[in-house]
C-alpha cells in the first residue's frame, strides 16, 4: 500500500480546513467569557463610583422637609379645632364627648405635630420651614366654618390672606447658607451676645403679656390676642428643635459624639419646654374665642418669632444680600400688620357670647322667666301679672 506524498501546499490546505471546522461551542465559550469579564468590569466601576459619590446632605432634602412641615400644620389645625369643639360640647352638657375631644386634640398637639416639625427642621433651614407653617391658617380658614360653624367675616378673610401671602412670599428670600452643626458651633451660637439679647427681649415680652395683657376681662379681644400671641411666641422658638433634630440625625447616622456635651441636652430640654408650655395658653384661648381669630393670631406670632429666631439665634441670614434680608424683614412686618388688623376687628360682644357657662345660662333663664311672670302680655309691658306667684328662681340673686 502506497503512502500519499505530502507536500507543503497540501499540509497548509489541511490546516486551513481544520481551522474552518472549529467547534461552535468553543467560540460561544470564548465570547461568553469575554462578556462576563465585561459585566464584571462594569459592576466594579459602578460600585467604585457609588463609594466615591458623597451622600446627600440635608439641604438636598429641603422639599421633603417642607412637605412634612405642611403635614404637621394640618395635624395641628385638627388638634386645635378639637379643643374648640370640646368646649362647645361642654357648654351643651355633653361632658363625655367634650373630655374625649379635648384629650385627643391635646395629644395631637403634644405628640404628632412636634414630630412632623422636628423632621421638617432636620431636613430644611428654619427660615424655610417658618413661613410654611402659615398653612395652618389656610387649613383653619377652610375647615372652621364647616366644622365649627364660625362666621368668616371680610376682615378675618383679609387678615388671613395678608398673613398667609406674607409668609409664603418670605420663602423667596430663603438663605442658601448651610452650616455643619457641631457641639462647638452650637455652643458658640448659644453664647453669643445677640442670642442673650434675644432671650432678654423674649422674657420681657412674655412677662408683659402675663402681667398686663391677660388681666383684661374674659372675652376681651386684647386678652384673646395676648393668649394667642403668647402661645404662638413660645411655640415659635423652634431654634432648639432645629439644633436638636440636626444632632439627632447625626446620631442616627452613627455619630453620637455630640450627645456627650451639655449643650445638646440643653437644646433638647429647650425644645420640649417650648413645644409644651404653649399648650396651656392656646387651650385657654381656644375655649374662650373662635378658632378663626385665635388660630390666626397664634400662627402669625408663631411665624414671626420663628423667623426672627432663625435670623438672630441661628444666624441663617448672615452674609445674605441686602435685598434678601430686607425682603425677609418686610414679610415679617407685613404679617404683624395682618395680626393687628385682625385684632382690631374683633368685638368684645362676639367673644363674650362664646364664653358661656352653666351659671350664665341659668341667669339668662331666670331673667326671662321673671319678665314673663311680671308681664305675660308683651303688647302691654306696663301691666303686671295679677296671678304672679313666687318663684324659686326669683329668689336667686342676680349675677
Amino acid at each position: 500500500m502506497k503512502q500519499a506524498h505530502t507536500t507543503p501546499d497540501s499540509k497548509r490546505r489541511r490546516e486551513e480546513a481544520a481551522e474552518k471546522q472549529v467547534c461552535p461551542t468553543s467560540l460561544v465559550t470564548f465570547h461568553g467569557a469575554g462578556f462576563a469579564q465585561g459585566i464584571g468590569a462594569s459592576v466594579t466601576q459602578v460600585v467604585t463610583a457609588a463609594h466615591l459619590t458623597p451622600p446627600p446632605t440635608g439641604g438636598e432634602y429641603w422639599l421633603l422637609g417642607v412637605c412634612l412641615a405642611v403635614a404637621g400644620t394640618l395635624v395641628g389645625t385638627i388638634g386645635k379645632q378639637m379643643i374648640r369643639r370640646a368646649e362647645m360640647y361642654k357648654q351643651d352638657k355633653q361632658d363625655r364627648e367634650s373630655t374625649i375631644l379635648f384629650y385627643v386634640g391635646l395629644m395631637l398637639q403634644v405628640a404628632l405635630n412636634p414630630l412632623c416639625d422636628m423632621a421638617g427642621y432636620a431636613l430644611a433651614p428654619a427660615t424655610v420651614i417658618a413661613p410654611v407653617t402659615g398653612m395652618d391658617i389656610v387649613w383653619n380658614t377652610v375647615i372652621a366654618p364647616c366644622s365649627l360653624g364660625e362666621k368668616l367675616t371680610s376682615r378675618r378673610l383679609l387678615s388671613t390672606c395678608i398673613i398667609f401671602f406674607a409668609a409664603t412670599a418670605s420663602v423667596l428670600f430663603r438663605p442658601v447658607k448651610q452650616v455643619e452643626w457641631t457641639t462647638a458651633y452650637v455652643e458658640t451660637v448659644l453664647l453669643q451676645n445677640r442670642t442673650l439679647f434675644y432671650g432678654l427681649c423674649f422674657l420681657a415680652w412674655y412677662l408683659w403679656n402675663v402681667t398686663v395683657q391677660m388681666r383684661y376681662e374674659r372675652g376681651s379681644p386684647i386678652r384673646g390676642f395676648s393668649l394667642g400671641a403668647t402661645a404662638g411666641s413660645l411655640a415659635g422658638n423652634m431654634w432648639c428643635t432645629k439644633i436638636t433634630a440636626t444632632l439627632a440625625g447625626q446620631c442616627v447616622e452613627g455619630n453620637c459624639i455630640a450627645w456627650n456635651h451639655w449643650v445638646s441636652w440643653a437644646c433638647l430640654i429647650g425644645a420640649i419646654f417650648f413645644s409644651t408650655s404653649n399648650l396651656y395658653y392656646i387651650s385657654r384661648g381656644m375655649q374662650q374665642h373662635e378658632a378663626l381669630f385665635m388660630v390666626t393670631v397664634y400662627m402669625g406670632s408663631n411665624i414671626a418669632t420663628n423667623s426672627l429666631s432663625a435670623i438672630v439665634v441661628l444666624s441663617e441670614m448672615d452674609n445674605a444680600p441686602w435685598w434678601k434680608f430686607a425682603g425677609y424683614i418686610g414679610c415679617i412686618l407685613f404679617m404683624m400688620v395682618g395680626m393687628a388688623l385682625l385684632t382690631s376687628g374683633e368685638k368684645d360682644v362676639e367673644a363674650r357670647d362664646l364664653d358661656c357657662s352653666p351659671c350664665v345660662e341659668l341667669a339668662e333663664a331666670k331673667r326671662s322667666l321673671h319678665v314673663f311672670e311680671t308681664n305675660p302680655n308683651p303688647s302691654n309691658p306696663g301691666t303686671p301679672n295679677p296671678n304672679q306667684k313666687p318663684s324659686a328662681l326669683s329668689e336667686v340673686p342676680s349675677w
